[in-house]
C-alpha cells in the first residue's frame, strides 16, 4: 500500500542505489564472474594452442599482430566511459535510467565503429601485407561487436546481476573453441581462424541484448536516443581515459614495434609469452574489483583499516605473482614444447620475462585502484607517460639488437620502473604511512629469484623432472613465506592463536 491513493496498485519504486550497495550481491557477482574468467581463460588457451600449431610461423605472427592491434583499439573504444556512467544508472527514476542506458550503449557502438576504422586505416596506411589488411578487416568486427557488448555488461554490473554475463561469456568461448577445431580440421588458414572470434562476440552481444530487457534487471533501455548525454559522459571520463589509454599503449606497443622492426615470425614467437602472462593479468584485474570496494569503504574514515587492507592485498598479489614465476621459470621451455611445439621453444626466455612482468603489473594494478579509491587517480597518468616513453626508447634500442628477447627485457624494465614510481607517488600523496610492505615483498623477491634459478639448474640437468621441480618450487616458496611470516594480514591457520 502507498500513502497516495492514486498510486494504489502501482508497481513499487526501487531505489537502485540500495541494490548497488548490497555487499552480498557484490560478492556473488564477483565470484560468478571470476569462475567465468577461469573457464574463458582455459578455453582461450586451448584455442591458441590449436591455432599456433595449425598456422605457419609467419601466419601465427600475423594472427597475433592483428589481435594485438585490436587490443590497442580499446584506447578509442573504452575511454573510461563505463566507469563514470555507473552512477547515472542508479536511483529511483526509471525513465532517467532507461535514457542513460540507451545513450550509453549508442555511444559505445559509435566508438566501436570508430575503433574499427582506425585499426583498418593503420594497416592500410602503413603498407602492411594484403593478408594482414584482410584479416584486420574481418577480425575488426570484433571491436564493433564487443564495444556495445561491454556496455551491456556495465548495465548488468550496476545491478550486480552478472550470472547471465558469465554464462554468455563461457558459452561464447566454448562456441569459439568448437569453431576453431572445425577450422583447424577443414580450413587451417589465417582468415578462417579469425571467424570464430567474431562468432564469439556476436553470440555474447545477442544474449546480453535479450537478457537486459528482462523486467527483473530493472534497466530496460529506452527507445529514445539522447545524443546530448554523450558530452557529459565523455567529459567525466577524461582523467580515467588518459591513464587507461597510456597503460594500454604501454602493454601493446612492444608487439606493434616488433611488427615494424622485425618479422612476423618474431611477433609470433613473442606472443607465446603473452599467452602465459595474460592469465596473471586476468586474475589480478578480477581480484582488484572487490579489493577496490573494500578500500573505498575504508577511505577516509578508517585509515588503519585502509592500510591493513592495502598491505594484505599487496602480499596476496606479490605471493600469487611469485608462485607463478617459480612455477613457470624452470618449466618454460618444456611446457612450450609440449603445448605449442618445438618451433616455439626459442621463445622460452621471452616468455619467462613476460611472466615476471605480469607479476610486477599486478602491484601496479593495486596501486591504480588505491589511488582511485582515495580520489587521487589524476596522479597516475604522469606515471604512465614516463613508462610509455621509457618503453618506446628501450624497444628502439633493444629490438634491433635482440629481437623479441629485447622487447621482453624492455617490458620488465618498464613495469619495474612504473611500479616503483607509482608507489613513490602513493607514499607522497596518500596521507597514510606504511601502505606497501616493502620488507616482506623484498624477501619474497629474493626467495622467488633463488628458487627460480635453482629450479632451472635442476631441469637443465634432468629435463624430464620439470613438472616435479615446478611443483616443489611452489611448495617450498609458500612454506618459506609462512615460516618467515611474510603473509601480512592473512587469516591465521586453524589452531593458531594470537598471543595474549
Amino acid at each position: 500500500m502507498t500513502d497516495d491513493p492514486a498510486m494504489e496498485g502501482a508497481e513499487p519504486v526501487t531505489d537502485y542505489r540500495d541494490v548497488a550497495a548490497d555487499p552480498k550481491a557484490a560478492a556473488r557477482a564477483t565470484l560468478v564472474i571470476l569462475v567465468s574468467r577461469v573457464i574463458v581463460a582455459a578455453l582461450g588457451w586451448v584455442g591458441s594452442v590449436i591455432v599456433a600449431r595449425s598456422l605457419s610461423s609467419e601466419e601465427w605472427g600475423q594472427f597475433s599482430f592483428v589481435f594485438a592491434l585490436l587490443g590497442v583499439m580499446s584506447i578509442v573504444t573504452d575511454l573510461g566511459v563505463g566507469r563514470v556512467v555507473l552512477a547515472h544508472l542508479m536511483g529511483a527514476d526509471r525513465d532517467e535510467i532507461a535514457r542513460t542506458a540507451s545513450s550509453f550503449v549508442a555511444l559505445r557502438t559509435v566508438l566501436g565503429v570508430v575503433g574499427y576504422v582506425v585499426a583498418l586505416a593503420y594497416v592500410v596506411l602503413l603498407g602492411y601485407p594484403s593478408d594482414v589488411v584482410l584479416a584486420t578487416a574481418v577480425a575488426g568486427l570484433v571491436v564493433v561487436l564487443a564495444t556495445p557488448s561491454h556496455a551491456l555488461t556495465v548495465l548488468f554490473q550496476s545491478r550486480h546481476r552478472m550470472l547471465l554475463v558469465a554464462v554468455a561469456e563461457s558459452l561464447g568461448q566454448t562456441l569459439q573453441l568448437a569453431l576453431t577445431v572445425v577450422a583447424a580440421v577443414f580450413a587451417p588458414v589465417l582468415l578462417i581462424f579469425v571467424l570464430p572470434v567474431v562468432a564469439n562476440e556476436l553470440f555474447k552481444l545477442v544474449v546480453k541484448a535479450f537478457g537486459v530487457a528482462r523486467p527483473s534487471v530493472g534497466i530496460t533501455p529506452s527507445r529514445h536516443l539522447d545524443v546530448w548525454r554523450w558530452k557529459p559522459m565523455l567529459v567525466e571520463a577524461v582523467p580515467l581515459a588518459i591513464g587507461f589509454a597510456l597503460t594500454v599503449a604501454m602493454m601493446k606497443i612492444d608487439i606493434l614495434m616488433l611488427s615494424l622492426m622485425d618479422t612476423y615470425d618474431a611477433v609470433g614467437l613473442y606472443s607465446i609469452g603473452y599467452k602465459f602472462s595474460d592469465i596473471i593479468d586476468t586474475f589480478a584485474l578480477a581480484a582488484a574489483a572487490p579489493i577496490s570496494t573494500l578500500l573505498v569503504a575504508a577511505w577516509p574514515s578508517e585509515p588503519d583499516v585502509f592500510r591493513d587492507r592495502t598491505r594484505t592485498a599487496a602480499m596476496l598479489f606479490g605471493l600469487a605473482g611469485a608462485v607463478c614465476v617459480v612455477a613457470f621459470w624452470p618449466s618454460a621451455e618444456p611446457l612450450i614444447r609440449l603445448l605449442y611445439g618445438d618451433r616455439f621453444a626459442p621463445s622460452a626466455d621471452a616468455a619467462r620475462l613476460l611472466v615476471v612482468g605480469a607479476a610486477l603489473m599486478s602491484l601496479i594494478v593495486l596501486g591504480i585502484f588505491l589511488l582511485t579509491a582515495a580520489g587521487l587517480q589524476r596522479r597516475y597518468p604522469w606515471v604512465a607517460v614516463g613508462g610509455l616513453i621509457l618503453n618506446v626508447g628501450l624497444n628502439l634500442v633493444l629490438i634491433p639488437r635482440m629481437s623479441y628477447d629485447g622487447a621482453a627485457i624492455a617490458t620488465v624494465v618498464t613495469w619495474a620502473a612504473c611500479g616503483t614510481l607509482l608507489w613513490v607517488v602513493i607514499a607522497r600523496t596518500v596521507p597514510i604511512q606504511g601502505l606497501l610492505p616493502v620488507r616482506q615483498l623484498a624477501v619474497l623477491l629474493i626467495l622467488a629469484a633463488a628458487l627460480s634459478g635453482a629450479g632451472a639448474y635442476v631441469v637443465d640437468r634432468a629435463p624430464g623432472t620439470w613438472p616435479l621441480v615446478s611443483l616443489a618450487a611452489v611448495v617450498v616458496l609458500v612454506g618459506l613465506a609462512y615460516v618467515l611470516r611474510l603473509m601480512v594480514g592473512l587469516p591465521a591457520p586453524i589452531g593458531r592463536r594470537r598471543a595474549p
